[in-house]
């Protein structure tokens, strides 16, 4: 149990490693070499995602977000992979913060963060927002939110099919 419980933390430094090195601009023409059935980018972005948007929420927050994410990848409405749907202009308000925001400080965070965006990424799904494609926090009362077309409320975030 202890050996997998060091193979797991192993896999999310390796990760980690080599997410800095993706985002500080080196060459992504090793991504694909990276675990996951898609390339390490974009389960880099989906996890991203998932500590920046619900690292304080609890695991069906997280889950919600993962949730969203891929809802967004799969419509026709949204880009079709996770990090262009993660990095599209004005989406998610994590990308709009200065870069050295986007660093990871929480290990045990970021660990589930991975976890959670790996089964995502292998082709897992969270039924709990259905469709949804949008969400924001309760201290939030964004334009676009239609309440018609909420979905449901999973910790501070409330989820909406648009």
């Amino acid at each position: 149990m202890r050996e997998h419980t060091l193979l797991k933390h192993l896999k999310a430094l390796i990760l980690s490693a080599a997410l800095m090195m993706l985002s500080s601009g080196l060459s992504t023409a090793n991504a694909e070499m990276l675990p996951g059935s898609i390339s390490g980018q974009e389960l880099g972005c989906l996890a991203m995602n998932i500590y920046h948007e619900a690292r304080g929420e609890p695991e069906k927050g997280k889950l919600a977000v993962a949730a969203v994410t891929m809802n967004r990848v799969k419509s026709k409405y949204y880009p079709n992979t996770v990090c262009e749907v993660v990095w599209q202009n004005k989406q998610f308000s994590w990308t709009e913060l200065k870069h050295k925001y986007h660093t990871v400080t929480d290990t045990k965070a970021w660990i589930n963060a991975i976890e959670i965006a790996q089964l995502f990424i292998d082709g897992g799904n969270w039924p709990g927002v259905g469709e949804a494609t949008h969400y924001h926090t309760v201290a939030v009362s964004p334009n676009w939110r239609d309440d018609d077309q909420l979905v449901g409320q999973v910790g501070n975030h409330l989820f909406y099919t648009l």
